[in-house]
């Protein structure tokens, strides 16, 4: 089946002057847009760290045809009951991509000249492409002889949309689309020092769930929040080595607090498709990043940046009424990536206090990918983000 997944920019707006540890000066404000765009999203890394592509296993038993067609019916009412107990249609995959686009609008304030608060949300835009083919004939198939399949021109599908629609009560397969927003990060960041050429910065808040969360329903939807809680703790500096030159290092943990809300309880690892749902109480587990980034500054208004990030995420846990279904959902929870960006930025911010430019503001073009992982989903996005002092 395919494995749910939860999307979510990584690398929002920073809204400093220039290097990490920088804030805004007293009275300033910071408006940033950014528009993110991934490529095609058709699989992830496994537990392994083995890319796999995403899919719907299903094999059609008697079971799922039932109310379908009449003529169906007649045909599985005929049946023996070691026949009907035995009966199978064949099996089918199904295979799924998806893209996804987000627009972030941010916000900072500097309340003194070494303490900032700001907020972000971000708004998703998501297509999932759900295509499904028959990859093995049933060992007792339907006699067309005796049965008019006249009206199932598209037989396969349609058994299929039977089993997943009628039979585990799920929405039906196919194509997705959904715009909604992502979760709400509210914090602050709070400079300890600044040297000459360093500095050391505090950031903590909190992440607030007004994002859509997962659908139990929708075997092909994507979540664009957790639906719960998290606070989080990061610290960092950066030291430049000259003009042209310089490192910031940072890290960031991320506490996810617990929530419930209704899943499916799925009974086989193998084919956890299910018609059982039940109240889940969900701890997903801790989250911890590092970052190292390098900056080139080129000229007053160009300079370039590399990022890379290692995050890891602790196992989930699960508690409902169904001590498999716990396991289940909790097995491969755990999550490794490992990403890198490049960027391109046109600053202004120099020029304005040069008084050759009348508009501080800060534009960058960058891309990103995330070419290592264990339980994350493989993509590359690229992104357009400026920046507006005032």
């Amino acid at each position: 089946m395919i494995k749910k997944m939860t999307f979510f920019i990584l690398f929002l707006p920073t809204l400093t002057m220039a290097s990490y540890y920088q804030t805004l000066p007293k009275g300033v404000k910071n408006f940033t847009y950014r528009y993110i765009q991934t490529g095609e999203i058709s699989g992830s890394f496994s537990s392994a760290g083995n890319f796999k592509g995403y899919n719907v296993n299903a094999t059609i038993n008697a079971d799922s045809l039932k109310g379908i067609n009449s003529a169906v019916d007649t045909y599985l009412n005929s049946l023996s009951s070691d026949d009907y107990k035995n009966f199978s249609f064949g099996s089918f995959e199904g295979s799924a991509s998806s893209k996804v686009s987000a627009q972030v609008l941010a916000g900072g304030y500097g309340l003194t000249d070494k303490l900032t608060v700001y907020t972000y949300i971000p708004f998703y835009n998501a297509v999932v492409d759900l295509r499904v083919e028959r990859t093995q004939k049933g060992r007792n198939t339907i006699n067309t002889d005796v049965i008019s399949l006249e009206n199932l021109p598209d037989v396969d599908v349609r058994l299929l949309q039977s089993l997943f629609v009628n039979y585990y009560h799920y929405q039906p397969l196919g194509k997705w689309e959904a715009g909604n927003f992502g979760d709400t990060e509210l914090g602050f960041m709070y400079q300890i020092y600044q040297w000459p050429r360093a500095g050391l910065l505090l950031t903590s808040g909190v992440v607030a769930p007004t994002g859509r969360v997962d659908n139990p329903d929708i075997i092909q939807d994507i979540a664009f929040g957790d639906g719960q809680w998290d606070g989080f703790l990061e610290f960092g500096g950066g030291f430049s080595f000259n003009d042209y030159v310089g490192i910031d290092n940072w890290l960031r943990y991320t506490h996810q607090f617990p929530f419930s809300t209704e899943l499916r309880l799925p009974d086989s690892k193998v084919f956890p498709v299910t018609k059982n749902k039940g109240m889940t109480r969900i701890k997903l587990g801790n989250k911890f990043s590092e970052n190292l980034q390098s900056t080139f500054t080129l000229t007053d208004a160009w300079s370039t940046t590399l990022l890379y990030t290692l995050e890891t995420q602790s196992a989930a846990s699960y508690e409902s009424s169904s001590v498999l279904a716990n396991q289940i959902l909790s097995a491969d929870t755990q999550r490794t990536s490992h990403s890198a960006r490049f960027g391109v930025s046109f600053s202004t911010l120099n020029l304005y206090k040069q008084k050759l430019f009348k508009f501080p503001i800060q534009l960058t073009v960058s891309a990103q990918t995330y070419f290592a992982g264990k339980n994350i989903p493989k993509y590359t996005l690229a992104d357009l983000e400026l920046k507006i002092y005032f």
